[in-house]
């Protein structure tokens, strides 16, 4: 490889592989603790906030996220989520004064909601007039079993105050570490200067080998197939949950994404449901963990997409038994 486009790939990321994910500049990093790039998160809170600047935190939220920015000195400002997403008006009477807002528009975590329209066009004229800047967690966008996938925010922010962060680490695999940013022109140079100080680079191998696979529509390939494996896992889920968990929980599948909700029914609480699924062998995550401020009726938070079609009725009852047996109750079989 020529000492030329080795520098280039260091500094910038390579120079192949960006134009093929559609984006206008992209900055690779490194993700150290789980898929949508905490690096990209930190170089975005580090370039563009002070300690004890207020940052929009969607709640529930993705706990090592939040966890995340108040360590870097932020100030978190639980903003409430409906069906249409982040209550921007509310965030704005609450927390007129935030830095910047962290949102999952495509499909939040862990409720599974798509921010709407009028949403996406109200935050960001309040990053326009505030001065502000949106972080944009570009979560699961990949795998939407209904329709194509949505535009993202960036993609209408003819104002420059979106910081677009994306990673392969769900659509290929987390091992890979290769997430990118896409920048308004202003921020290019600030963020290539931090970036090399604190993250350095992905290894150009990994880059090359990537914008390879992109370039030759394999990732394109890949993305179709593993939809259908998907939305086939999907629909075996809410079948069997709905016959499984009746009585115990009301499964609530969005049409996008890899997981899905279980809320919990009677007086029955996340938290000793979820001991109970792990005694059982099993594997969730109580909705409770998520909340920063607002409490929120008691769920599991569920993932479908690694399990076979035709082991997931048998493992669904299983679960079930676990929820009944929390608090009592006699399982049921799924024989």
């Amino acid at each position: 490889m020529a000492t030329s486009q080795a520098n280039w790939c260091f500094a910038r990321g390579s120079p192949n592989i960006w134009p093929c994910t559609g984006a206008t500049l992209a900055i690779p990093n490194r993700s150290s603790s789980r898929p949508g790039g905490h690096a990209a998160f930190t170089l975005s809170a580090l370039a563009l906030a002070d300690p004890g600047d207020g940052i929009w935190f969607e709640d529930p939220g993705p706990v090592t996220t939040s966890n995340l920015f108040r360590t870097l000195g932020l100030r978190l400002c639980p903003a409430d989520v409906d069906a249409d997403g982040m209550d921007v008006e509310a965030a704005m009477a609450r927390y007129p004064d935030a830095r910047l807002a962290f949102v999952m528009p495509s499909r939040h975590h862990p409720l599974g909601i798509t921010l709407s329209l009028p949403r996406r066009l109200a935050l960001l004229e309040w990053a326009r007039a505030s001065d502000a800047w949106i972080i944009e967690d570009d979560y699961d966008s990949e795998f939407r079993y209904d329709g194509a996938p949505l535009p993202s925010m960036r993609s209408i922010d003819s104002d420059d105050r979106v910081i677009y962060a994306g990673s392969f680490s769900k659509a290929l695999y987390p091992g890979i570490r290769v997430g990118f940013l896409v920048l308004p022109p202003q921020l290019v140079g600030t963020f290539r200067t931090l970036s090399g100080l604190i993250h350095r680079s992905v290894p150009v191998e990994t880059q090359l080998a990537l914008a390879e696979f992109i370039g030759g529509g394999h990732f394109a390939s890949h993305l179709r197939r593993m939809r259908g494996l998907y939305a086939e896992r999907r629909e075996a889920f809410m079948l069997a949950g709905r016959d499984a968990l009746a009585g115990l929980a009301r499964i609530d599948c969005s049409e996008s994404g890899l997981n899905a909700l279980a809320w919990l029914e009677g007086s029955r609480e996340d938290q000793a449901s979820h001991r109970a699924v792990l005694d059982a062998g099993l594997q969730c995550y109580p909705l409770s963990d998520y909340t920063i401020a607002t409490p929120q009726p008691a769920a599991l938070i569920l993932g479908y997409a690694g399990v076979p079609a035709d082991r997931m009725r048998p493992l669904l009852f299983r679960l079930a038994d676990a929820i009944a047996r929390s608090q009592g109750r006699i399982g049921r079989s799924g024989d």
